[in-house]
């Protein structure tokens, strides 16, 4: 094992199909009855799909409004993240990536050897824009990652500090990594327009969250034409499998379907936040965080101690229980699961109220 990597645990995940899944961020219900599963009976599974991949890349093309030749498509955004982070880093660069954020920036920036620097969201998860500001003009990031809508926080950065990024990182010839998983739920990009007037900037997508899409592990990166000849040279040739790729352009060709499909989950989102403001309020100390995304936040002391609590009822939640963040993340289900989820606070919220 390279010394870099020592020290790196692997992104288990277990199986568990008979519990009530809040946990992943991951939409509540299947839109495969929309497809039409015939035409897969056609498919070519003995060829490679360069013809399914173009096909997949057209219709996101006509789906978002950018131009097909600034789209490529990936195994989910987690492998166009690690593609990013071979083609920009050389062992020692600099990364940047902000605290509490995904993951997987910080694990591809160290598998090439770069130096990470973790910079702390503030209190109430906003950017600390000037220390930021400050840091690239010392530290010279090749490389600075972040959500926006960010997760697990929910926040939705302002566009302003976004541009004061871009233009610092510019200045060190840095680039930004603006990952917009969870755009759909708080609606237009200010940058959708905007990521072909800069030289330092590459959007990410995906269909796993609002399009509800997981399963299929279908990711785009959107950047101007450098960027996108670049990167290009080292993706790999059929990196997207034919049947992924065929659903998801049937799907994609369905806009009117998608778009019913994030009006259900949005209404599902209210009446979460409904559900998680009720509980706070009998919880001292909790504090449920606004979201743009299919998720809450709520810092709270026990997070674990309520996430094992409503696991023994079949609930499966997020939980962060470290020095950086203590807090559970809910993810927005069917009404039928939300009833349940309810029923559970409800009945933690007594034996709470009885504790203090």
């Amino acid at each position: 094992m390279r010394k870099a990597l020592q020290g790196l645990v692997p992104y288990k995940v277990k199986p568990e199909s008979d519990m009530i899944r809040l946990d992943n961020n991951e939409a509540f219900m299947s839109l495969l009855s929309s497809v039409d599963l015939g035409n897969l009976q056609e498919t070519l599974i003995h060829r490679y799909p360069a013809e399914s991949s173009e096909a997949l890349v057209n219709a996101y093309g006509r789906f978002s409004g950018f131009p097909v030749d600034n789209i490529i498509a990936g195994n989910g955004s987690d492998e166009l993240i690690t593609i990013i982070a071979q083609y920009f880093l050389d062992p020692g660069d600099v990364v940047f990536v902000l605290e509490p954020d995904f993951s997987m920036y910080e694990k591809n920036a160290v598998v090439m050897g770069a130096e990470v620097n973790r910079i702390s969201l503030n209190d109430d998860f906003s950017l600390p824009l000037e220390k930021l500001l400050a840091e690239i003009e010392t530290k010279k990031p090749k490389l600075l990652f972040l959500s926006n809508p960010n997760n697990p926080t929910g926040q939705f950065y302002p566009e302003a500090e976004i541009e004061e990024l871009i233009s610092a990182l510019r200045q060190v010839d840095g680039v930004l990594i603006l990952d917009e998983a969870y755009i759909d739920f708080a609606g237009e990009s200010p940058f959708a327009k905007k990521v072909f007037q800069h030289e330092n900037l590459i959007l990410l997508r995906t269909a796993s969250k609002a399009m509800g899409m997981a399963a299929l592990r279908l990711g785009f990166l959107i950047a101007n034409d450098q960027i996108i000849e670049g990167i290009s040279c080292i993706k790999p040739p059929y990196n997207v499998n034919t049947v992924s790729a065929q659903i998801g352009t049937q799907l994609l060709e369905n806009p009117n379907v998608l778009d019913q499909f994030l009006l259900v989950q949005l209404k599902q989102v209210a009446e979460l936040e409904e559900i998680l403001n009720e509980f706070v309020r009998k919880i001292v100390g909790a504090k449920l965080f606004p979201s743009h995304t299919n998720f809450f936040l709520i810092k709270m002391n026990d997070a674990k101690a309520l996430a094992d609590f409503l696991y023994e009822r079949k609930i499966k939640i997020r939980f962060f229980n470290d020095d950086v963040l203590k807090a559970v993340r809910i993810s927005a289900g069917t009404e039928e699961e939300h009833a349940k989820l309810r029923t559970a606070l409800n009945e933690w919220s007594e034996m709470y109220a009885k504790r203090i």
